[in-house]
């Protein structure tokens, strides 16, 4: 009896110690297990607060470069809206050049015909003087010369006028004669107004004017001596004195 006694004993004995044991192997396991876990939380924490500030980082920067498109958009804008007004500026002031142009090309072509009709009533010098500048000018609106070169003849042309119209000169030239013949003559051109001639004989003379198809010569061989006198005069062959020679103004 205390055999059997002692063998339960000791197999409930046994048996507790293996209980013990397994539970001791199930606390070990779920220690470690816990551990685990613990340990992947903390890595987990550690990756999501890594991941969280470049996360965060990441954030920054695209508000960042949302910031600088916006304010690249506004500039943008800004310079659209500088632009179109600079452009409706341009195109305004290059409507009103087009119209000052038109006004020019108007006026300048007034003025040639002008200068064209007024060069047959220049003496024939003056006239040669001017040849360069007169060649120049268009017969017709339409040339290839700019305004600014139309505008330049004109000027030289009335600048070449101002300065002829107070000359008194002396001229060589080949005149016609009434009875046909030709003679060699002095003009004296008194500027634009009038102008004597006289061989160097002094057997023929008259005088002249000017008109709208050129000058108009008519023979006075009374005006020989006072012509020959004038011109003597002017190139300081004779003492200077009064002379009375007619004019006709029409």
């Amino acid at each position: 009896m205390k055999k059997r006694l002692m063998m339960i004993f000791a197999v409930s004995g046994a048996a507790a110690c293996l209980a013990q044991d397994t539970e001791l192997e199930r606390a070990k396991e779920m220690l470690s297990k816990w551990v685990e876990t613990r340990k992947l939380i903390s890595q987990e924490k550690e990756q999501w607060a890594l991941e969280r500030e470049m996360l965060g980082d990441r954030i920054d920067l695209v508000r960042s470069e949302r910031d600088s498109l916006h304010s690249k958009i506004h500039e943008t804008q800004s310079l659209i809206t500088d632009a179109d007004k600079k452009r409706e500026d341009l195109v305004q002031e290059n409507d009103s050049l087009k119209n000052a142009s038109a006004t020019l090309v108007n006026r300048i072509f007034t003025l040639e015909r002008n200068v064209l009709k007024l060069l047959p009533t220049l003496p024939q010098p003056v006239q040669d003087r001017m040849k360069p500048l007169s060649q120049r000018i268009p017969k017709s609106p339409t040339t290839d010369l700019s305004l600014s070169e139309r505008y330049q003849n004109v000027i030289g042309i009335v600048n070449e006028l101002n300065k002829s119209a107070n000359e008194i000169a002396v001229v060589s030239e080949v005149r016609d004669l009434p009875d046909g013949s030709t003679a060699e003559v002095q003009t004296l051109y008194l500027g634009f107004g009038c102008a004597y001639y006289c061989t160097a004989k002094g057997d023929v003379a008259g005088m002249g004017r000017p008109s709208a198809d050129g000058w108009r010569w008519e023979p006075n061989n009374a005006l020989a001596k006072p012509v020959a006198d004038s011109i003597a005069i002017l190139k300081n062959e004779k003492t200077a004195e009064f002379i009375s020679l007619p004019v006709r103004v029409d």
